[in-house]
């Protein structure tokens, strides 16, 4: 964009010459998480070795598709092809709190279930707000815009707490949720929207697609209206993978080679 690809006004109001008037910086997507937070009453037992056993367990089976109800998935969830919730446990450095004590030296004894939407429907965007290159842009996530999302972070988050009170983690470990109490569904977004925070799996702001449909690259990754100008990374995906973005944007970059590879050689 400071380089006068993108959208004309935003180029105009920052005195920006535009070269080439682009959707670039709209259809911003990102997997939002929140967690949920319990004390464990047993001594060292959320250690990195033991903690490695349950970790790689909800990773393996808690894919599966949202019940509001927050119903724990039974096995024909587990395969599913396109999950929509993604878990993640660990012991808790995300709560300012717990990081303050690691920095101090004391002991975290504490369990965290992080639930992640892998295929949410909101779409966020980003702006400049200065020519100025080290000037951050102002960015708009729009988490939990669609209704759809919020409701499938409540149904995760509820079968979060009703994982905190599953043996052993409830009878050997002692774990107990800091959301034991009865909630709402008001309570429920309440929780949602202050402790939502970001997977750092921003994509899509430079989409593949046809220009008449508000692509900015095309098959092959060349910047409409340009010469000899590619993107090569995750803000050229339409969508949002279901996962992490790590494997997908390998993915491109291997495409990439070898589109830029086809082009010499039909120049030559």
């Amino acid at each position: 964009m400071l380089s006068g690809i993108g959208p004309k006004n935003n180029l105009e109001e920052n005195n920006i010459k535009v070269r080439k008037e682009l959707p670039v910086g709209r259809n911003l997507f990102d997997h939002p998480s929140c967690c949920i937070t319990a004390k464990v009453s047993v001594p060292n037992s959320t250690s990195t070795s033991q903690l490695h056993y349950s970790s790689s367990g909800l990773e393996l089976g808690m894919f599966y598709k949202g019940d509001i109800k927050g119903k724990v998935p039974s096995q024909e969830h587990f395969l599913d092809e396109r999950p929509d919730i993604q878990f993640h446990a660990s012991t808790n450095l995300l709560d300012p709190v717990a990081r303050a004590n690691a920095k101090s030296g004391k002991k975290n004894d504490v369990l965290t279930l992080v639930s992640t939407l892998n295929l949410p429907s909101s779409v966020g965007h980003l702006e400049l707000r200065s020519s100025n290159p080290f000037i951050h842009p102002k960015i708009f996530l729009n988490y939990y815009e669609k209704p759809d999302d919020l409701y499938l972070m409540m149904s995760s988050l509820k079968l979060s707490r009703e994982i905190f009170k599953q043996p052993p983690l409830s009878t050997v470990w002692g774990v107990e949720s800091d959301v034991d109490k009865e909630m709402s569904d008001e309570d429920w977004e309440h929780y949602i929207r202050k402790k939502a925070f970001s997977s750092s799996h921003a994509c899509g702001t430079v989409k593949m697609a046809p220009e008449s449909k508000g692509g900015c690259v095309n098959h092959r990754l060349q910047v409409y209206g340009t010469k000899n100008l590619r993107v090569v990374d995750a803000s050229i995906f339409p969508t949002i993978p279901a996962g992490n973005l790590n494997a997908p944007t390998a993915v491109v970059a291997w495409k990439a080679s070898r589109l830029i590879e086809e082009d010499y050689k039909n120049k030559a």
